[in-house]
């Protein structure tokens, strides 16, 4: 039966009000905080049945709890810590029960959201039991007297909307994209974490309150599991954001790859169509010309259709991509005034056209923007071959001036894409373009400035047997 000896009804109604309330305010907004991150969709039943059920098993639990908890032999007992940590376990466990059933996505996703609301919860109890001794005022026997009560409900107005919002945007998003094999081992920890700290409250919930005179150990359970909480989460959500980023930039980096291909093939194309009609023109002005004595003009337009031709008909190598690449950009090289040299020797291998045309592509490219920005003399070199299982291709230009991103010392050997700036305004991704594709077949792209040569070479090395 209640103990109600206090005052009568009114001290019943006093103590049922604060009970209930206390338990609706912590327990009550964990549950809400479980399903806040999943979308419709990820529910097995209609959500508004989900938070109409969450909110009939949060009210009706908190209107059991201040009956149990007024029994005269629970509030008299020594343990009465315990029996209400049981009671909430039970509560718990009915609730998990229920959210996992009415939820289906994987298993981890779920138990994600529930560590993070018991790190909620966790996070308030710490907080109540920081400040509850700063405001010694006469504890009541039960477990939500009037200030436990009133630091619940004002650590709620403050964690919980900042809470409800993490998970709603953060946290979904986060379940959204999330790979489930790269945390399993994060996750078991928080898992680990958790079930200790469940084990450390009974054990403080067991002991008679006389064996607690210091009211500080209290603090132990909730921080120690805030604290290696806090440190498993942020290190999983750091090694994900490097994950999620080193991905964007890999689409990123395909994506410009796809496009170079696209415009390069594309202008291929349309140089090799005007070529072809440009010859045309001219051996038709040939056939007319042929019935005059113009002599000159024959020579000119024979002349003239030899210059057009010649890159057309100049064999680089025997592998037809990196052969095209080489007529395309040696062909807008000559135009612009600039000394090609190649040597290249290569056949069938199995690097994919898209790749070939992004090393090849940017290289060139690269080469012949700088050479275009300098004085005097204006050569590159070219230089592909097959050594062993590798494919090297070797390109130097003359150079004046690099942008180092200062993360390396410019001290004239070969470094990676991340110790040079662009030069281009807004930026641009060729050398890691080049470094990424390199990566794709377990080789590598390396780039070295010698400032008192004044010259800049691109080093690709690729393995010729990556699958």
């Amino acid at each position: 039966m209640l103990d109600v000896n206090a005052s009568g009804e009114e001290a019943f109604l006093f103590f049922y009000f604060r009970n209930f309330a206390g338990f609706l305010i912590q327990f009550g907004a964990g549950m809400l905080l479980c399903i806040l991150p999943f979308a419709e969709g990820a529910f097995r039943y209609p959500r508004k049945s989900v938070n109409i059920s969450c909110g009939a098993l949060a009210l009706l639990s908190s209107a059991v709890f201040p009956l149990i908890m007024g029994m005269e032999v629970i509030r008299s007992s020594y343990y009465q810590a315990m029996f209400a940590n049981l009671y909430m376990l039970v509560v718990i466990l009915i609730f998990v029960a229920f959210y996992f059933r009415a939820l289906q996505v994987e298993t981890v996703k779920k138990m994600i959201a529930l560590v993070l609301t018991l790190f909620y919860a966790a996070t308030q109890y710490l907080l109540v039991n920081l400040v509850t001794p700063l405001f010694p005022g006469g504890m009541l026997p039960d477990i939500y007297p009037p200030l436990t009560l009133a630091l619940y409900a004002g650590t709620a107005a403050v964690l919980l909307p900042l809470s409800a919002l993490f998970m709603c945007r953060t946290v979904r998003a986060y379940l959204a994209e999330i790979e489930i094999e790269n945390i399993r081992r994060e996750f078991g920890m928080l898992i680990l974490m958790t079930f200790l700290y469940f084990v450390i409250l009974m054990i403080y919930s067991s002991r008679p309150a006389g064996m607690l005179a210091d009211y500080w150990w209290w603090l132990v359970p909730p921080l120690l599991l805030d604290v290696s909480m806090l440190g498993i989460f942020y290190w999983t959500l750091f090694r994900e954001s490097v994950r999620r980023k080193r991905d964007s930039e890999e689409r990123k980096t395909m994506e410009i790859q796809n496009l170079q291909y696209e415009s390069i093939t594309h202008e291929m194309e349309q140089l090799r169509r005007l070529r072809h009609d440009m010859r045309y023109s001219m051996n038709h002005l040939s056939e007319m010309l042929a019935l005059g004595d113009e002599k000159a003009m024959k020579e000119y337009l024979s002349e003239l259709s030899g210059e057009i031709s010649h890159q057309d008909t100049v064999l680089y190598c025997k592998n037809t991509t990196v052969n095209g690449l080489l007529q395309y950009y040696v062909g807008m090289a000559a135009d612009q005034g600039i000394r090609c040299s190649v040597q290249a020797n290569c056949g069938d291998i199995s690097i994919a056209p898209v790749d070939l045309t992004v090393l090849l592509g940017n290289s060139l490219d690269n080469a012949i923007r700088v050479c275009g920005q300098i004085e005097g003399d204006r050569w590159i070199t070219v230089e592909i071959g097959v050594v062993g299982d590798s494919m090297i291709i070797q390109m130097v230009n003359p150079c004046e001036k690099v942008y180092p991103s200062g993360k390396y010392p410019m001290n004239g050997t070969f470094l990676p894409a991340e110790a040079f700036q662009s030069s281009r305004e807004g930026g641009g991704y060729g050398l890691s373009s080049l470094q990424h594709t390199a990566e794709k077949y377990d080789g590598d792209a390396r780039f070295c400035f010698d400032e008192q040569a004044q010259t800049f070479t691109v080093r690709i090395r690729l393995n010729l047997f990556t699958e």
